[in-house]
């Protein structure tokens, strides 16, 4: 930084309760980290203090302010304490919370920038009422980011707005990323979540893949990732009811060492996301794109994004066990099919989901600066 020459900050501030550690080194974290990476930002979450956060040590530079409590007061004072260091306001989801927050950032800083990550689904957002604060509120954001194309449209048209897509995007934080080698992919079928929560409808891939597993008896089921204990009742039916698949569906528990979790991804020629609603694409897609995975994702708002129409993958009904044995079974059946759709998911997720390409576009629609043309978000 050149000498005189004021340092800009970043700062997001956490809706409600606070950030917890996972987010650190999620989206939320991500692009206040990278701006500070990239150009010499300060980069600071704001929010009460959740737990412990051990994960902030996998981003150097990214500052932790804890409150006292996350109430508006100490949120208030904590604005116009640190006001003018504060170029850009990040913001996480639409919630009546930010409204003040907002209304006293534009009092103090009517220069300032405020990006809205919107990263909410079609059911959630379809409930919002669009009362005169709300619309208010969206007024105020320079830049309101949605992570699927299909919410980008959508909001747009539920609302005075013009939303910008901004998927989730991949970095390579620990720097051990290594080019999935096709030839060596395995017949794998992947899950990477948060195995069992009610949400991410892991019963529906356990009952899909006994439909085929005689059909295909070379293939195996990884499911990466903590058990919900929501599903154990039914993981002890399976196994019941399904004694020759115990050494082929595979609970691996929960991965953090990134290098072993990218092994997963680079291992497997098949990865599925069985979700009932997510807020536009989450983390593991890019994750499984880098990983030159075949992608079979359930209908969720950003379905189409996640298999780039069709070019790497294919998409099923939420919650239709049968359709999604039928997918599986389509995709182990053709090896061809699953090796040409993960070359086309790699070479998509680099050009789409490169979270530093993602960084300077958001850069470039706050304060128009960079050498960003917008030409590969178009």
């Amino acid at each position: 930084m050149r000498e005189g020459v004021r340092r800009r900050g970043i700062y997001a501030f956490a809706p409600y309760q606070g950030w917890n550690n996972q987010q650190m080194t999620k989206n939320c974290g991500l692009v206040p980290y990278l701006f500070h990476k990239l150009w010499g930002w300060r980069a600071v979450m704001v929010g009460g203090r959740v737990g412990e956060y051990p994960a902030l040590k996998d981003v150097p530079g990214l500052e932790l302010d804890l409150l006292e409590s996350p109430a508006m007061e100490h949120q208030l004072a904590y604005l116009e304490a640190h006001i003018s260091d504060m170029d850009v306001l990040v913001l996480h989801g639409v919630f009546p919370f930010y409204y003040p927050i907002v209304q006293r950032y534009r009092e103090l800083r009517p220069d300032g920038r405020i990006y809205l990550e919107m990263d909410a689904n079609s059911y959630f957002a379809d409930r919002i009422p669009q009362t005169p604060e709300l619309l208010w509120f969206l007024s105020q954001c320079d830049v309101l980011g949605a992570s699927c194309r299909k919410i980008q449209e959508w909001l747009s048209t539920k609302w005075p707005i013009c939303a910008d897509y901004l998927p989730n995007g991949f970095y390579d934080l620990k720097g051990v990323y290594q080019k999935p080698d096709f030839a060596a992919k395995e017949n794998i079928i992947l899950e990477v979540a948060r195995i069992g929560s009610p949400e991410k409808r892991t019963e529906d891939l356990m009952l899909a893949f006994a439909q085929i597993a005689n059909q295909f008896p070379d293939w195996q089921l990884r499911l990466v990732g903590g058990i919900d204990a929501h599903l154990l009742p039914f993981k002890e039916r399976f196994e019941q009811e399904h004694p020759e698949l115990r050494d082929r569906v595979v609970f691996t528990g929960g991965i953090y060492d990134k290098a072993k979790l990218y092994a997963e991804y680079r291992r497997a020629k098949i990865f599925t996301l069985m979700s009932s609603s997510e807020g536009g694409t989450p983390n593991v897609v890019s994750e499984a794109l880098f990983g030159g995975c075949y992608m079979v994702t359930s209908e969720v708002d950003g379905a189409m994004d996640i298999i780039d129409g069709g070019r790497c993958g294919m998409h099923y009904p939420i919650g239709d066990v049968q359709a999604l044995a039928s997918c599986l079974a389509k995709a182990c059946a053709d090896p061809v099919l699953v090796e040409r759709g993960g070359r086309a998911a790699l070479a998509y997720g680099r050009e789409n989901f490169d979270f530093v390409k993602i960084v300077r576009r958001l850069r470039y629609l706050l304060f128009g600066e960079g050498d960003f043309d917008g030409s590969d978000f178009v």
